[in-house]
């Protein structure tokens, strides 16, 4: 059995598990990266500490520890796309969140840690109650993204704004104002964000048709912009030079953004790659680490839905 073979069979016995997850935008909420997240040279990053979390501010050169600070609970950095992009820190780099790792669905009650990213003090302990996993942040750190899980259903969902100056969740949702009943379903396969850290775009595949979801984190707003089909089981890239974003499907370039008229265009017909360029450019073994990413994911998905049922049902026999 190949390796893509071999994932697509976890998937779809994940899938048995539960239903069918749909995200407005967002990773598969409640998930954390093991790597931390960069900022120039400076790497933070949350290792587990007994019972609680140690968290490290790391020169890049040589690994040099800058600053250290220990959370007396699970804490993490939380992943925003299937292929491990990390998120949590603001653009101007003052503001880290970390999440706390899912084990159970629906989650009764949510906590995130905002944390004074120079200093790494904890600013504030967020506690929420209902389901809610961290999605993004604006340049300034002034408003953190929300996915809210509804405790019914994974595909009831909805992405809620908390602003860190009032220390509140605000009330309405964060929706396409043009199109505020759209239905979009998915997966965040991989995400890329403007060089002033204020436009979010995540490339969403596996509902009825593939869409870039763009976050505006300063405007508080987002757009769904529709895209042509995916070949199944495509390792996917977005690239942004300027208002162009490049949707990569293989390697190939296959649609075109521009962000600013949501216009969707064909690339120009790349030029042929002669024989000997292709054997030593195929690329073989980047597909595989994606999809072992993303069965992985879905099989931590399925095993905390099962979590949360079993201790249902030992509640209700107790």
């Amino acid at each position: 059995m190949t390796p893509r073979a071999l994932v697509t069979t976890i998937v779809a016995l994940a899938a048995v598990a539960l239903p069918y997850v749909a995200y407005a935008d967002g990773p598969p909420t409640g998930y954390m990266v093991d790597g931390g997240i960069t900022a120039g040279s400076i790497r933070y990053a949350a290792l587990p500490a007994g019972h609680g979390t140690l968290i490290e501010k790391l020169a890049l050169n040589g690994g040099r520890p800058l600053r250290f600070h220990y959370v007396g609970a699970p804490a993490g950095v939380p992943m925003v796309a299937m292929d491990g992009t990390a998120g949590g820190l603001s653009h101007d780099a003052s503001t880290l969140v970390l999440g706390r790792p899912r084990d159970a669905y629906p989650e009764r009650h949510s906590t995130l840690y905002v944390l004074n990213a120079r200093h790494l003090n904890v600013r504030r302990r967020i506690s929420l109650g209902g389901d809610f996993s961290f999605d993004a942040i604006s340049p300034d750190g002034r408003t953190i993204y929300l996915t809210q899980l509804s405790r019914r259903s994974f595909t009831q969902y909805s992405i809620r704004a908390f602003d860190t100056k009032t220390w509140r969740l605000l009330p309405k949702p964060v929706v396409d104002r043009e199109e505020p009943d759209e239905a979009m379903a998915g997966l965040p396969f991989t995400r890329v964000t403007s060089p002033d850290g204020r436009f979010d775009y995540t490339l969403y595949v596996g509902g009825d048709k593939p869409f870039v979801h763009a976050l505006d984190t300063v405007g508080r707003s987002a757009k769904c912009i529709d895209l042509p089909p995916i070949p199944d089981g495509a390792t996917t890239k977005l690239h942004l030079s300027g208002r162009r974003l490049t949707v990569f499907a293989d390697g190939a370039p296959m649609a075109v953004v521009d962000t600013a008229t949501r216009k969707v265009s064909k690339p120009a017909p790349a030029r042929p790659v002669p024989l000997r360029e292709q054997a030593g450019n195929n690329g073989g073994g980047s597909n595989t680490g994606t999809w072992l990413a993303i069965a992985g994911a879905a099989a931590a998905l399925a095993a905390t839905a099962a979590l949360g049922a079993r201790r249902r049902r030992t509640r209700r026999t107790a």
